[in-house]
């Protein structure tokens, strides 16, 4: 069995047409969404996980963090992590309770894919506004097959190539 998870973050008020064409199981939005009728725009994915991000003042029923299974595979969703080398204390907790598999962010604008103990670290980088140090505009796809992580791409969203592989 095989799902792919859509993961964006930082779209700020904007998803592109094409996004909803993309075949995924599940879309993982890391916060700064910025409005409703964007997050609305993402139900066209079977299942949605979203958290509220520093510039989601209007959507105050979205949570600061989640954690949630997909086919065994355990998921922590947040915004602002800080980095996978300097974990903020409010998510430390969190973290050591629930044991993911993979932490995905967003916050920073800039696409990132490191293993570290055991735990994958995500960021899907930006769909609303291109990361300071790339110039780009990402995504991320998640490929989990038979209960684990088989596959990681960072999709260059102007050009829908991957530019980066997990693993490697």
């Amino acid at each position: 069995m095989e799902r792919r998870i859509l993961v964006i973050s930082d779209t700020h008020g904007t998803i592109p047409e094409w996004l909803c064409d993309i075949p995924a199981d599940a879309v993982l939005h890391a916060g700064d969404i910025c409005d409703d009728r964007t997050l609305t725009q993402l139900h066209c994915f079977n299942t949605v996980h979203a958290v509220r991000g520093n510039m989601d003042a209007t959507l105050p029923t979205l949570p600061e963090r989640l954690t949630f299974s997909v086919d065994g595979v355990r998921f922590f969703l947040v915004h602002n992590l800080t980095a996978p080398h300097r974990i903020s204390s409010s998510n430390t907790a969190e973290l050591a309770a629930n044991h993911p598999r993979v932490v995905v962010f967003g916050h920073t604008h800039e696409f990132l894919v490191k293993e570290k103990s055991g735990v994958i670290y995500l960021n899907p980088g930006s769909l609303g506004r291109a990361g300071i140090s790339s110039g780009r505009l990402t995504y991320a796809l998640v490929t989990l097959r038979d209960g684990a992580v088989a596959q990681i791409d960072i999709f260059d969203a102007t050009t829908k190539r991957s530019i980066l592989s997990w693993p490697e």
